[in-house]
């Protein structure tokens, strides 16, 4: 499949290109970024910014683009429409709002901030200075999740009443070690939840929405760190329907799987191979009128042969730049990117304070939460 058959879903015109500077670019995410923008026609690289200026002048070389030695000069230089965040979370929102202040569009990196009060200041600083703001969830971008997000749009499942979605991954000490702020609740503002999980629940929340209470559990269970490397949540919705939720930074082998049951089916997206188990009797139909102890109704189950997009960040790069050409909303504007770190705070809070906690959550709570486990430097007993 063609990126101009891949993209046609989002963007339309391809009029102007909106140059853009990479903030970070030569972390580990940074190469995606550049391959991403590379193949794209809504967009040029007029340059990219790192700390570390040697290897920054030879990137830019590399790519006959210009270095920035400082923010600054990024924002200063009147080529540039936007940039794209690709520096650690807990930096994301000074370069935003410094962003906003030089009239410059913005896409993040997932997660959008270290706390829910941070995303706040950035979306409202997006939305005074009239600039896009835009998160980068590019898992939304994958064939799969617009199938899914297609059968449940158009009424395949019926009303939701259950559902379920698991992220285990793993991670080596090792990785916690090398750069100071991972594994801690000063910087990283949590563990598995945030960082690694965050993609998953966003999907999630896209799919079928925030939950209004959640009651979570969170567990330190093999990493010397002070954040969670294990957590699980209840998940209560407005209509009544229950969903459970799990991240993880300890499971081998790895496994994604996400399970949506409605009153006419079910979807199940296991490590991104989607399937629909279409009833041939509607739930509450066949409970109705089908006698006997042990009958259950009967499905038929597609299977979905989706193409892969190789580099998911180009269409959720492209759909960012296309907003700003055409002045409409992003995809994945900031209060839709900001959800899924409503969903972790709150799981977070839950699980700190043994408590069923109601969203949004409270600003003033979850700060002093955060101010304890920064103090404490563990989990609570």
């Amino acid at each position: 499949m063609t990126l101009e058959k891949q993209f046609s879903e989002f963007g339309v015109s391809t009029l102007k290109k909106i140059g853009l500077a990479i903030i970070g670019s030569t972390g580990a995410i940074g190469d995606r970024h550049i391959d991403a923008i590379n193949q794209l026609d809504s967009c040029e690289l007029i340059g990219v910014n790192a700390r570390r200026q040697e290897p920054l002048i030879e990137q830019a070389n590399r790519l006959g683009v210009k270095p920035y030695p400082t923010l600054l000069d990024v924002l200063n230089d009147s080529e540039v429409d936007a940039i794209v965040i690709a520096t650690p979370h807990p930096s994301h929102m000074e370069i935003t709002l410094k962003a906003f202040e030089y009239g410059k569009h913005v896409l993040v990196e997932k997660p959008i901030s270290v706390t829910p009060s941070e995303a706040d200041q950035m979306i409202n600083a997006s939305r005074s200075n009239n600039l896009k703001l835009s998160v980068l969830f590019n898992n939304r971008f994958r064939t799969q999740s617009i199938k899914m997000k297609d059968l449940i749009k158009s009424g395949e499942l019926g009303e939701i009443y259950r559902a379920s979605v698991s992220s285990g991954m793993f991670r080596t000490q090792d990785y916690y070690d090398q750069l100071d702020w991972r594994g801690t609740w000063e910087w990283e503002g949590g563990g598995a939840l945030i960082n690694q999980g965050i993609h998953a629940i966003d999907l999630f929340v896209s799919l079928v929405g925030l939950p209004h209470t959640v009651f979570g559990q969170m567990r330190t269970l093999k990493h010397e760190i002070e954040v969670e490397d294990y957590a699980s949540a209840l998940l209560e919705y407005d209509n009544g329907f229950l969903a459970t939720l799990t991240c993880d930074t300890v499971q081998a082998p790895l496994k994604q799987r996400m399970e949506i049951y409605g009153e006419k089916g079910a979807i199940i997206m296991d490590d991104w191979n989607v399937s629909i188990h279409r009833l041939k009797t509607p739930l509450q139909e066949f409970m109705d009128n089908t006698p006997g102890m042990f009958v259950s109704p009967e499905s038929v189950e597609e299977k979905f042969d989706l193409t892969e997009i190789d580099n998911t960040h180009a269409p959720t790069i492209d759909d960012f730049c296309r907003s700003i050409i055409d002045d409409r909303e992003p995809e994945i504007t900031g209060e839709e990117g900001s959800k899924a770190q409503e969903l972790v705070s709150a799981i977070i809070m839950s699980g700190c304070t043994g408590q069923r906690i109601s969203l949004p959550v409270d600003r003033a709570e979850y700060e002093n939460v955060l101010k304890s486990l920064i103090k404490t430097k563990r989990l609570p007993d």
